[in-house]
């Protein structure tokens, strides 16, 4: 089940980064910072998935591809495809899932180590800088590196001894410009992106987002010190002057000057005129922004936990071993799901399976089954997927499995049968529940009923 979560976690990250150039390209027409959209996007990438793993209920909730309408007090958790029941060491897909787990593992591992002996490299090496004084500040001077600004919580601005080489204008700026990312905290911003990387090292999208997040931290800057009066044309002179000389950026640094191909964007962004019909332009960049982020809110979700086996090689091989698929679960496609057609009745079901010894002993369970649902959208078979722990609750779920009416699913308009996974929960209400369902408004409990939550004693609830 991992590749489905490497598919979704790449999707996600898609998504949300269509939806950050589109925004920042919204932005920029107003010339409005945009370094929050590009560490939004990152946060998005990691929390999303996050959110669907921790709270999956919640996540389909907004996912539109997974839907259905229960009525009363059934509980219908998704209806997913079903992988194999099991899978053996031999499994193919359990073996790609072990090798993801390992690659994912081992990235964030090596990331890890490459930044801890760069910041530890760096600390050792801040021992040979040497403090000076700029524009009335203070500073240290490297061999080297800069001009930048380093650290976390005291951030210093570290300047290479070529800079006083430069002319007393272009120096001003440079030191203006690092003051301004000290003052804004732009080192803080690009180390949070980092952090946010290192949950995803494997991600391509992410490196770009992060790339993307450092050359929006250079356009604030940037932006920020042009606001001050500076002329543009002096301002450029000072970036092509530096970014010429400049080294390798710093891990983690806001740095005056970058690489060329940075420079020559920062310089076009800085001398682009204000478009005519600008706000259409940002409204149509903010609706494609917009689209992206509820694209990656509502992609499909995966149909299982991570340590679930993907319906890969084997469960295609159990499903041509046998000419009925109905006799063990398998992955058979679908494009439409079946939903559940009879709730009312299932809880009646329910009610009457649950053993009454358990339910007077206050014991309950939830049972997660294979069920499969055919052609007609009868069940022609179930399984136990999950037990409750109680052997009498799983044979009981499996009892009122056989009531259940579904419409049946379908793949391009043909009615096709398919393996789902489906929960049924058994629990005992509370007294406050049983004496508020006593003093329950008539209008109410035949609305109720009419939904098909149907009218309970003072027995037990059973959700399915």
């Amino acid at each position: 089940m991992v590749i489905t979560w490497v598919m979704y976690c790449l999707i996600v990250s898609a998504s949300l980064g269509v939806a950050a150039m589109a925004a920042e390209r919204a932005l920029s027409h107003y010339r409005k910072p945009v370094r929050g959209v590009w560490l939004g996007a990152m946060a998005g990438t990691v929390l999303i998935p996050l959110a669907v793993l921790t709270a999956p209920e919640l996540a389909r909730s907004v996912s539109p591809v997974w839907t259905a309408d229960t009525g009363g007090a059934i509980y219908l958790p998704t209806l997913s495809a079903a992988a194999t029941g099991t899978a053996g060491a031999e499994s193919p897909a359990f073996s790609i899932d072990a090798l993801l787990v390992w690659i994912w593992g081992l990235s964030i591992a090596g990331l890890s180590f490459h930044l801890v002996r760069t910041h530890r490299g760096l600390r050792s090496e801040m021992h040979e800088w040497v403090p000076g004084e700029g524009l009335d500040a203070p500073v240290l001077m490297s061999e080297d590196r800069g001009p930048a600004v380093v650290g976390i919580r005291r951030a210093v601005i570290v300047m290479p001894r070529w800079i006083a080489e430069l002319e007393e204008g272009i120096l001003r700026l440079v030191f203006l410009h690092e003051r301004e990312h000290q003052r804004a905290g732009d080192h803080r911003v690009f180390v949070a992106g980092i952090a946010t990387l290192l949950t995803m090292p494997w991600n391509p999208i992410m490196w770009w987002q992060l790339r993307r997040l450092r050359l929006a931290i250079e356009y604030d800057c940037d932006h920020r010190v042009l606001g001050r009066g500076v002329d543009r044309r002096d301002y450029a002179e000072a970036l092509l002057a530096v970014g010429s000389r400049i080294a390798a950026p710093l891990v983690a640094a806001s740095a005056f000057a970058e690489r060329k191909p940075a420079v020559e964007r920062r310089l076009r962004r800085m001398t682009e005129p204000l478009r005519t019909f600008r706000g259409p332009r940002a409204v149509l960049a903010g609706t494609l922004g917009l689209g992206g982020i509820l694209f990656a809110c509502g992609s499909p979700l995966p149909t299982g936990p991570m340590d679930q086996p993907s319906p890969g090689a084997e469960s295609v091989a159990a499903a041509d071993a046998t000419d009925d698929p109905s006799a063990t679960p398998s992955f058979i496609p679908y494009d439409e799901p079946p939903m559940l057609q009879n709730p009312g009745d299932i809880v009646t079901a329910m009610e009457t399976h649950y053993p009454a010894e358990l339910k007077e002993a206050g014991i309950t369970g939830r049972v997660e089954l294979w069920l499969y649902v055919d052609e007609t959208g009868g069940v022609g078979n179930q399984q136990v997927k999950t037990s409750s722990g109680v052997l009498a609750l799983d044979e009981a779920a499996l009892e009122v499995a056989t009531d259940m009416r579904f419409s049946p699913a379908a793949l391009q308009g043909t009615p096709t049968g398919v393996w789902v996974s489906q929960w049924m929960a058994f629990q005992v209400d509370t007294e406050e529940q049983v004496s508020a369902r006593r003093h329950e408004r008539p209008d109410a409990r035949r609305e109720t009923d009419q939904r098909g939550g149907g009218h309970q004693d003072e027995g037990g609830r059973c959700l399915a």
